[in-house]
C-alpha cells in the first residue's frame, strides 16, 4: 500500500485552514458570506494555495454536497488545449439545469489565445448562470478581454514565518521529533511553496526520520546554504580566483546552474551576510542572471559572469 502523501492529507477544507496571504483571504471570506461570486483570476507561483483557495471558496458558498452538481474542474491539458474540447465540455456542463454554476480552470495560461477566445465567448452567453475562476501562474498569458471581465486575485509567495506556523500544526499530528534549524532548512529549500514544504518534509520523515538539518540536505539535494554564504564572502572580499573555484566545486557536484542561482538568492534575501549598501545591487544583478538562466540559458557561463559581477560590486 502506498502511504498518503501529506499535500493530500493535510489539503485546506475551508479558507482558514489556508495558509499565508491574509487579506486575500479576507477578501475571499467577505464574497463568500455575500454570496456574491464574480468572475475572477487567481495567479501567483506554485504552492501559495490559489487551487485550494478556489475550491474552499466555492464550497463555503454552496456546501460540500452541491459541489460536484454545481462545480467543474478542468486543467488545461493538451486535450483542454482543442478548442472542441473546451467549447463542448464546458458547454454541456453550463447547460446543466441546476441553477448557479462555477467552472474553476486549472493552468489557464497554458491556452492558445484560439481557446481563450473561444473561453470569453462562453463567459458573455452563460454570464447570468454561471461564473468563471481562472487560475494561473502568469498574467501576461491571458488575453485582456478575459482580464478585463474578472476580478484579478494576485497570490504572494508564503513567508517563512506562516509556514513555519503551519508546520507546528502538522509536526505534532505526525509526532515528529524536530530542530528549529531543521524546519528553517526545510523553508529554505522549498522557497515559499507549501506544496514542495509538505513534500520535502514528508521524503525527511520517510527517508531519515528526524527534521533535522543535516538530514533535510541529505535528502533535498540543492546547495548547502553554507558553502554559498562561504561564496559571497569570497565575492564581497573580492577573492574572484577562491570564488570561482568553489563555483566551479559546486556546479561538478551536479547542480543546476538554476538551483544554484535560486539558493544564492535565497541566502542574499534572509541574511545579513551582505551591508545594506550592496545587498540591493547583489539582488538585482543576481535576479537578472536568474531570469536568463529560466529563460534557457542554463551555462556555467552565465554563473562564472554572475560571480565576476559581484566580485567587482
Amino acid at each position: 500500500m502506498f502511504r498518503e502523501l501529506w499535500v493530500d492529507k493535510y489539503k485546506p477544507q475551508n479558507l482558514n485552514e489556508i495558509t499565508g496571504n491574509v487579506e486575500i483571504i479576507e477578501r475571499l471570506k467577505i464574497i463568500s458570506k455575500s454570496r456574491n461570486l464574480p468572475n475572477m483570476i487567481f495567479s501567483g507561483m506554485s504552492g501559495t494555495g490559489k487551487t485550494s483557495s478556489a475550491i474552499c471558496l466555492v464550497k463555503e458558498i454552496y456546501g460540500n454536497n452541491n459541489y460536484l452538481k454545481r462545480v467543474i474542474e478542468l486543467n488545461a491539458s493538451d486535450d483542454l488545449r482543442k478548442i472542441d474540447v473546451v467549447r463542448e465540455r464546458i458547454d454541456n456542463f453550463v447547460k446543466k439545469k441546476c441553477g448557479e454554476k462555477v467552472v474553476i480552470f486549472d493552468e489557464a495560461d497554458s491556452m492558445t489565445n484560439q481557446v481563450q477566445h473561444t473561453l470569453r465567448s462562453i463567459m458573455d452567453r452563460y454570464n447570468k448562470t454561471t461564473r468563471f475562476i481562472l487560475i494561473c501562474n502568469s498574467l501576461s498569458n491571458i488575453i485582456e478581454s478575459i482580464l478585463s471581465r474578472c476580478m484579478i486575485v494576485k497570490f504572494s509567495k508564503l513567508k517563512n514565518d506562516e509556514i513555519r506556523t503551519r508546520l507546528k500544526v502538522i509536526i505534532e499530528k505526525e509526532k515528529i521529533v524536530y530542530t528549529e534549524e531543521g524546519i528553517d532548512a526545510i523553508c529554505l529549500c522549498s522557497r515559499g511553496d507549501m506544496r514542495n514544504v509538505l513534500n520535502n518534509m514528508q521524503a525527511v520523515k520517510i527517508g531519515i526520520g528526524d527534521i533535522t538539518e543535516e538530514n533535510v540536505y541529505k535528502i533535498i539535494d540543492i546547495p548547502h546554504p553554507r558553502i554559498i554564504k562561504q561564496l559571497l564572502e569570497f565575492c564581497l572580499k573580492k577573492d574572484i580566483s577562491n570564488a570561482l573555484d568553489l563555483l566551479c566545486n559546486i556546479y561538478t557536484c551536479g547542480y543546476t546552474p538554476i538551483d544554484i542561482i535560486e539558493t544564492i538568492f535565497q541566502i542574499c534575501s534572509g541574511t545579513d551576510l551582505i551591508p545594506e549598501s550592496k545587498n540591493i545591487m547583489y539582488i538585482k544583478k543576481i535576479s537578472n542572471t536568474h531570469i536568463r538562466i529560466a529563460e534557457g540559458l542554463c551555462t556555467l557561463n552565465q554563473l562564472t559572469g554572475i560571480i565576476a559581477e559581484l566580485c567587482d560590486i
